[in-house]
């Protein structure tokens, strides 16, 4: 009977310890670690896009369309002789419409006349005398413009400055993990790119220019128009997978 109690118990003894190495190797066995990493560098822009529009009205669509297409030119004309060539002039948008009045006293709609609308888009690497061409597109013919908007001209070099930032963000914040664990950081397993951003700058301009006003001496004394622009942040975005 002792005997068999002796064996009983260091059965038990050896179960124990085997557990207890399993419980040991399991809590030794690697890991993994999933973060993200988003890197943003900050640049100033480098194209600047002027959006100016013409709006005319006529008795006939065919004229109205004329009219406008003559103060195109012109502002054409003008952009070419500060420089700009023609392929960084892009008309974006045109239309042509009828217009009508009511009468009061009968009650019907009447045609009154057409009116034709075409939106310039003007790009120039001059950023800091964006004014000055939206100025000479005024000048020139042009009854409005909706804004300017900045960009880059080529943001793929910053986005890859970004994208090294976001590379380190992961690994810094892999690396505070793995030590608050009390694990050294093991080697990545996995990367993936999430996302690219670059953002652009608008100035929103509330230009309704009468044509009166564009018919102004052109040796009268007139300030030029000053626009302000922000840094252009391009972002990337990754997750990446350590082992530790």
């Amino acid at each position: 009977m002792k005997n068999w109690k002796r064996k009983m118990l260091a059965l038990a003894a050896a179960s124990v310890m085997v557990l207890g190495m399993s419980v040991t190797a399991l809590a030794a066995e690697p890991g993994t670690i999933t973060v993200n990493g988003q890197g943003i560098v900050s640049v100033a822009p480098d194209l600047a896009t002027i959006h100016v529009t013409v709006e005319k009205t006529a008795s006939t669509a065919a004229q109205a369309q004329k009219d406008v297409n003559t103060k195109v030119d012109s502002i054409r004309t003008a952009m070419k002789a500060l420089g700009v060539a023609e392929e960084d002039m892009t008309t974006s948008y045109v239309s042509v419409y009828a217009t009508y009045r009511y009468d009061d006293n009968t009650g019907e709609r009447k045609l009154s006349g057409y009116e034709a609308y075409t939106s310039l888009s003007v790009s120039t690497n001059d950023v800091d005398n964006a004014g000055k061409y939206v100025d000479a597109a005024l000048k020139a013919g042009a009854t409005g413009t909706d804004g300017v908007s900045f960009s880059l001209e080529t943001p793929e070099q910053y986005y890859n400055q970004a994208l090294q930032e976001a590379v380190k963000t992961a690994q810094s914040s892999a690396q505070a993990i793995a030590q608050a664990y009390g694990r050294n950081l093991g080697q990545v397993l996995s990367v993936t790119e999430n996302s690219r951003n670059s953002s652009t700058t608008y100035k929103q301009m509330n230009y309704a220019v009468a044509e009166e006003a564009m018919a102004m001496d052109s040796t009268a004394a007139r300030g030029e128009t000053e626009i302000s622009y922000e840094d252009i942040e391009v972002s990337a975005n990754i997750t990446a997978v350590y082992q530790f």
